[in-house]
């Protein structure tokens, strides 16, 4: 019975190891300068109803895609909070604004802005 639940332990430690292999692949790693770290943004400013440029201390510029056009930003006194939902400190894909008099807004992207 004992060598029956090692062999289980061993399995389950080899699952995990490869799944978090796989987690980190270059797919999950950000480049640097690529990363919009929540910390560093300053504010965000409305170029449609899909995208925002999303401003930084350091002078640098992130467009954020939109999932759907997002109506609630920029309403005067239409404050919004930032539900991180990546396990890193990236503003990046799925994160959430929710507005404080209803409504959220899902992020598609979020990339370096082009120079200007």
């Amino acid at each position: 019975m004992r060598p029956y639940s090692l062999a289980l332990s061993a399995a389950g430690a080899l699952a995990l190891a490869a799944g978090a292999m796989l987690a980190g692949g270059p797919a999950a790693e950000a480049a640097p300068g690529k990363c919009l770290k929540f910390r560093d943004m300053t504010n965000m400013t409305k170029v449609d109803d899909r995208t925002l440029i999303a401003h930084t201390r350091s002078s640098a510029k992130y467009k954020v895609t939109l999932r759907h056009a997002c109506r609630e930003f920029g309403r005067p006194g239409n404050f919004y909070t930032v539900r991180l939902y990546s396990d890193a400190e990236c503003f990046d894909r799925d994160d959430v604004l929710v507005f404080r008099y209803g409504g959220a807004c899902f992020i598609e992207s979020v990339t370096p802005a082009p120079a200007t």
